[in-house]
């Protein structure tokens, strides 16, 4: 008789993705939306905690501007959101940072707003870097409109008729923001005011319900708007409104976000790659199989409908999802399976899967597996923020330190920088916006003002320096020598056991894409759509196909991903 091979078990270490597979600029910048994105986990805890929206001033004209309060009744007290929309002509209209006005600027605010605070914010938003803000405020952004499709929609509904789902998904949103501001800036709250208990503990949960009520204002102006023209025009249909979200526009500034938070980073990747691990090493049953095929079927339909145009940078939806229809193919099989395949895990089903997806269907599948189950994963989205200290250890000795280099940054060491094409950029604040900005080294001036971005050049500097001294000397008497390289020690030593803090690439080389590092933070914040205008910024849709605040204050459900457009009956 054959014995048949002992089934392998895998456990969480054996599922968890490393480094080295994670951390590429081409893998993270793969990243899209989970359950555990920001955007998605602050309207959990609204829904939990039964938060109330309601409008509590609309002082617009028939042109749309004025302002509008809305209150927010929480679990811990009353917020409000404001809106202050101004007449702009369409010459002044601009996605970039340089702006100096903008269709709508709006915030979101502790408490209930006095008629002197309305004024002053009146004065003040508007005004967005030069102007001054106070304790009470936690986020000051601004936003345009688009243009195209919100005087579109406003035609449609003051004709009477809801506009064409096809038009809509061209764009997929009515208003677009370019930054979210907080954490002190202007004079703002500061971070630690959102500290335990506080309704919008947890990274960018604050400025992420601030781009939610953005969307209802949107709605609420057009419509509003439409009726001013044609006190018959009808509300926007609640469908097109789900599918509708907040368009954002992301450049460079965004990118050094990933280098100077290295703890935070690490947390958001352990996170996501823990919560895709618990649900590998889970045993497969036909519950689970449906459920992930109901998450897939409507993510083929979306990727093959995809609106953003092929650029070169992304796969196209079209490459997505076709790779996504044999993924649906093999889980049909499964499910045949299943009854001979009792106890097995998903990890080997999953793993089979991979070699024949590229890396952003493979991230797809990813997201979904994480999808299914919400009872294993959503309580990570707990443990968003960390300590962001970075501490030197001057009594560490120079043999452990570069046992430790060898350990977590042997990526370093695969970049050859006497070759010029390896430091073709260099990274430099802008006096004028004090925004992050690249030029070519050589050929534009400025690189005496040199942000520090590469990692890997600094460490392969330090290490040749510290292999020349005695194993058994401290760090101390190393860098009394060389106090240029206190940083990244300190960085070093600070970062062990941050496996996922460090991107594992060259930020200087000449074929360098920033927009993969602007996508994998937009993916934590729930980003999608990603639709690049170039190698140096993106735009994307946020909260496209999320509930409406009607919806989260019922018993709708909140949760959403790859938004379906919706198809309007005809009228009898």
């Amino acid at each position: 008789m054959t014995l048949s091979k002992p089934r392998v078990r895998y456990g969480i270490e054996d599922a968890i993705r490393p480094a080295q597979e994670v951390m590429s600029p081409e893998r993270i910048g793969s990243f899209r939306i989970t359950s555990l994105s920001f955007s998605r986990s602050i309207l959990r805890r609204m829904k939990k905690e039964n938060w109330k929206v309601e409008q509590a001033r609309f002082n617009l004209n028939g042109d749309g501007h004025g302002e509008a309060v809305y209150h927010i009744e929480t679990s811990h007290g009353t917020f409000s959101f404001i809106a202050v929309s101004q007449d702009l002509e369409e010459h002044e209209r601009s996605d970039r940072v340089i702006s100096e006005k903008w269709d709508i600027t709006f915030a979101l605010c502790e408490g209930e707003l006095s008629d002197e605070k309305i004024e002053h914010l009146k004065q003040e938003l508007p005004k967005q870097e030069a102007g001054r803000g106070t304790v009470q405020d936690l986020v000051w952004s601004r936003a345009n409109r688009s243009s195209r499709i919100f005087d579109y929609i406003l035609k449609a509904l003051t004709k009477e008729r809801q506009p064409d789902p096809d038009s809509l998904a061209e764009v997929g949103y009515i208003l677009r923001t370019t930054a979210f501001y907080g954490n002190g800036k202007f004079g703002l709250a500061p971070f630690e005011k959102m500290m335990e208990d506080h309704p919008f503990e947890g990274a960018f949960r604050a400025q992420m319900f601030a781009a939610f009520m953005l969307r209802q204002f949107s709605f609420d102006m057009v419509e509003h708007m439409a009726r001013s023209r044609n006190p018959d025009a009808p509300p926007l249909d609640s469908r097109l409104k789900r599918y509708l979200g907040i368009g954002n526009a992301t450049g460079l500034g965004m990118v050094p976000f990933l280098i100077f938070h290295p703890k935070l980073i690490h947390q958001w990747v352990y996170l996501r790659e823990l919560a895709l691990a618990r649900s590998k090493v889970e045993e497969i049953t036909l519950m689970k199989v449906d459920s992930l095929l109901e998450w897939l079927r409507p993510a083929i339909d979306y990727f093959a409908h995809y609106p953003v145009k092929e650029t070169g940078i992304f796969e196209s939806g079209d490459t997505i999802a076709e790779e996504l229809r044999k993924v649906e193919r093999e889980l049909v099989l499964l499910k045949e399976e299943l009854p001979f395949r009792e106890g097995r895990q998903w990890v080997p089903f999953i793993e089979s899967l991979l070699p024949g997806l590229s890396a952003e269907t493979q991230e797809v599948l990813n997201s979904l597996m994480i999808e299914i189950y919400p009872e294993k994963n959503e309580e990570l989205e707990n443990y968003t923020v960390v300590s962001e200290e970075m501490e030197l250890d001057p009594a560490m000795k120079i043999g452990q330190l570069l046992a430790l280099i060898k350990y977590q940054y042997e990526w370093c060491f695969r970049y050859d920088f006497a070759k010029r094409d390896e430091k073709h950029f260099f990274w430099y604040r802008s006096i004028e916006k004090e925004e992050p900005r690249i030029a070519v080294r050589g050929e534009e001036p400025g690189d005496e003002h040199e942000m520090r971005m590469n990692i890997a050049e600094l460490v392969q500097k330090v290490t040749a320096l510290l292999e020349e001294w005695n194993r058994e000397d401290k760090v101390a008497k190393f860098i009394f020598r060389y106090p240029e390289f206190k940083g990244v020690i300190r960085r070093v030593q600070s970062l062990e056991n941050h496996d996922y803090a460090e991107i594992h690439g060259n930020l200087l080389q000449k074929d360098m894409i920033p927009i993969y590092l602007m996508r994998c933070k937009l993916s934590f914040f729930g980003g999608e759509r990603f639709d690049p205008k170039s190698n140096r910024w993106v735009r994307i849709t946020l909260f496209q196909g999320a509930p409406l605040v009607e919806d989260v204050e019922n018993d709708e459900p909140v949760e959403w991903m790859f938004p379906k457009l919706p198809a309007l009956e005809e009228e009898a």
